[in-house]
């Protein structure tokens, strides 16, 4: 932890203003080819590239000598960046976050953990509409009467975050309400996948009939990830609110793999369902998909139901349970990879949107031996792991924010839609200038400044955790138990156990 505070402030004055005097050397618009930041980066990974003579003396003269330094002290793998970047067929979405992290460091300079220029992923809650009654819903969706953009004004958004930071925006995942509720869903998606290289949808699955799968691939959709949350339909369909909830989401999610698209089962886990993880996770096996576990946060409809909420204790089970699947999985590719030289075994298969992923993962897999971790919803495959410790777990309002269905900002999903969690609007104000600028974003930003507390008479809180760079707690929840404040701690993590039963003492004694 010390150690990242003090580098935090070395690099400002030391290896910031080299790093941006370099970077801006590069950093141009050439009127022949384009963006040779992006170029010399092919350049440098070997793809055949026609550039013009002062284009290809930058790119080997300076672009390269900093890739080669920058590549060995992340100890990031060039035939790993290679197949990423150049082979692999989200390769255009890899190198736009690539030239958002160089702007980045062009602009705010080097942090730990991360800032680039924008943001690697949107979530945009498309439509208030929706099909179920969900008890968690954090977008207290339903409603036909709310104010949504329309076709036009939903494209122009479009348009803009093609255009992030003169790179443009890597992925964008269109959520709800139930996203395809909304009658223009597929010319909305199929626009955007024209601009934007990776798009992915968040869906309660039950209108995913064969036909809808098929306009969802059709579209150029790439990932859908489908809201599971329970192996039984009792469970599942009381917390959704409707009868028969579960067997069309669990056809919906059928229908996907035929199509042969990326998905994924998403389950909020609870007091109520927490009995079936382990059904869960062996019914994302049988399916052949990925897991996603989604943290239970107090916001929308759910505010009312905090009692839901789970222990840090059970929290911390919950992550230990899903870490030792990612964890195996490694193991066996790495094993895989000793004796033939390559493995088969996908290992980004079982996920968690909570924080203390990071340093649960990092604990298994040093009880194995091994130096591995999952951070930022991404897998530390081999080659990134120490990018992955980059990426700084938490990336609310850092590495990815939310739109609102009015085009209205804000920096995760998961944050209460008020006058302080709304940042601007997309067709009214500047994103980037927002980006840059908004205060809210730079104190979820800058891990210095989270707080501690006095409890029992020792310190807690994520202001003084060791993991805080790799982790930082959920500034969502953060900001729902302590009243606004973004800074305070997140009390489900195991080691705020004392702070927990505090809070809880006070939340549930309210009448």
């Amino acid at each position: 932890m010390q150690r990242d505070t003090v580098g935090n402030a070395l690099f400002s004055v030391t290896v910031n203003p080299l790093l941006r005097g370099l970077i801006s050397r590069f950093d141009i618009e050439c009127p022949r080819d384009g963006s040779l930041l992006l170029n010399s980066l092919k350049d440098f990974l070997g793809e055949p590239i026609n550039l013009c003579p002062t284009c290809r003396s930058i790119s080997r003269n300076i672009a390269k000598p900093f890739y080669e330094v920058g590549s060995r002290l992340l100890k990031a793998d060039k035939d790993f960046m290679r197949k990423q970047f150049i082979k692999d067929k989200y390769g255009e979405a890899w190198f736009k976050g690539f030239g958002l992290m160089m702007k980045g460091i062009e602009k705010y300079g080097i942090r730990i953990p991360f800032v680039p220029a924008g943001p690697f992923e949107v979530v945009w809650n498309f439509t208030y509409k929706c099909n179920l009654r969900c008890k968690h819903c954090y977008e207290d969706a339903g409603s036909a009467s709310l104010p949504e953009l329309s076709t036009d004004e939903a494209k122009r958004v479009i348009d803009n975050l093609s255009k992030i930071a003169g790179i443009g925006l890597p992925a964008l995942s269109l959520s709800g309400g139930e996203p395809l509720a909304r009658k223009d869903f597929f010319e909305v998606a199929a626009y955007a996948k024209k601009r934007i290289p990776y798009i992915s949808i968040a869906s309660n699955g039950t209108l995913i009939t064969k036909d809808i799968a098929k306009k969802i691939k059709d579209a150029g959709v790439d990932y859908v990830e489908i809201s599971i949350d329970g192996a039984s339909p009792n469970v599942h369909d009381e917390f959704r609110g409707i009868p028969g909830a579960f067997k069309k989401a669990l056809q919906g999610v059928k229908n996907c793999v035929e199509e042969g698209i990326d998905t994924c089962i998403a389950t909020v886990l609870h007091k109520n369902n927490l009995a079936e993880i382990e059904k869960i996770l062996q019914l994302a096996k049988e399916l052949d998909v990925r897991f996603m576990h989604f943290n239970y946060i107090p916001t929308g409809r759910a505010r009312t139901l905090v009692e839901l909420d789970l222990t840090p204790e059970e929290r911390l089970q919950v992550l230990q349970i899903i870490g030792k699947e990612i964890i195996s999985l490694y193991l066996q590719a790495k094993e895989e990879e000793l004796k033939t030289g390559r493995s088969n075994v996908k290992v980004d298969r079982f996920f968690s949107t909570c924080p203390q992923y990071a340093s649960v993962t990092k604990e298994l897999s040093q009880q194995v031996g091994q130096k591995f971790m999952v951070e930022a919803h991404y897998a530390a495959k081999k080659g990134v792991e120490n990018v992955a410790n980059f990426l700084g777990g938490c990336g609310a309002g850092r590495l990815y924010c939310a739109i609102e269905p009015n085009g209205d900002i804000k920096p995760c999903v998961f944050f209460p839609t008020n006058e302080e969690t709304v940042l601007g609007n997309m067709l009214k104000d500047s994103f980037e200038e927002i980006w840059d600028r908004d205060p809210m974003l730079w104190q979820l930003r800058v891990r210095e400044n989270l707080e501690t507390y006095i409890v029992k008479g020792r310190e807690v809180g994520c202001g003084n955790c060791p993991d805080k760079y790799i982790c930082g707690g959920c500034r969502a929840r953060a900001y729902s138990y302590f009243n606004g404040n973004v800074k305070a701690p997140d009390i489900g993590c195991i080691h705020n156990k004392l702070l927990w039963e505090e809070v809880m003492k006070r939340v549930l004694s309210k009448p």
